[in-house]
């Protein structure tokens, strides 16, 4: 009976051992983090703007700053002493943002000799960064503002995904309402439509930017209890199980 035990134990191990890596094995990867680059201190910008110029090189950067001034066409953020100007054209990346808030820009720095140096956000976020981690798609599309430049992972329904210019365009839809969300996915994937999927990512303007995506398993499936468990894996225990039990059984 002891050599059965020992067996099982030794069985069980070497399933786990063997499923755990392709169960860790992402669904999706992203190569970078698209909204968070390098971060460029204003006083640097001002020292040496030629060098994060865009118009001579296209550079992304990442800056921060508490936003001092905020219109339909034209915000400033200051650090310390520096400021920057901004443009703020695109208002739904602004969405909730207000005066005196701490900023954080990631795009493009333009240096113009005659003139302010202008920066044209991608992405806008909450700073320091807020990551709300798990909420309701539904929660978002009723409050959007409420959401806006902040960090959330959401879990869902994949309605549809197109690939278009290197990235994925999906809409994932709440279980419960079926309110749907956008999403930009900048990866590789496999997924399909049908899949219940999570996604994390930074909710900027309508448009949830995930660099995290992948199938999503209920917390009480065996797939989350035991990594990478199958039905298969289950199967050939039981019958090597069976066959120690009747050898045992037969020697005494």
């Amino acid at each position: 009976m002891r050599l059965t035990a020992l067996l099982f134990v030794l069985l069980i191990t070497v399933t786990l051992m063997t499923n755990t890596a392709v169960a860790q094995a992402p669904a999706t990867t992203a190569p970078i983090t698209i909204f968070e680059l390098v971060l460029i201190p204003l006083e640097e910008l001002d020292a040496d703007p030629v060098t994060y110029d865009g118009t001579v090189a296209y550079r992304k950067i990442s800056v921060t700053g508490t936003l001092s001034e905020l219109s339909s066409n034209r915000g400033k953020i200051t650090q310390d002493s520096h400021s920057l100007l901004i443009d703020t054209t695109e208002e739904q990346l602004f969405a909730g943002f207000n005066v005196g808030d701490g900023i954080k820009l990631t795009g493009v720095f333009y240096h113009k000799q005659i003139g302010d140096d202008l920066f044209i956000p991608n992405y806008v976020l909450h700073y320091p960064v807020e990551d709300l981690d798990d909420v309701e798609i539904s929660e978002i599309v009723q409050d959007q503002e409420s959401f806006n430049g902040k960090k959330v992972t959401v879990m869902g329904n994949l309605s549809s995904i197109e690939e278009s210019m290197g990235r994925y365009v999906l809409y994932v839809a709440d279980p419960e309402t079926d309110d749907e969300l956008k999403i930009m996915f900048y990866g590789v994937s496999d997924l399909e439509s049908g899949t219940i999927i999570e996604v994390s990512g930074l909710y900027n303007g309508g448009i949830l930017h995930s660099e995290d995506m992948g199938r999503y398993y209920p917390p009480m499936s065996l797939k989350t209890i035991i990594p990478g468990f199958s039905g298969f894996a289950a199967l050939a225990v039981f019958v090597i199980l069976t066959i120690l039990f009747k050898r045992e059984n037969h020697n005494g």
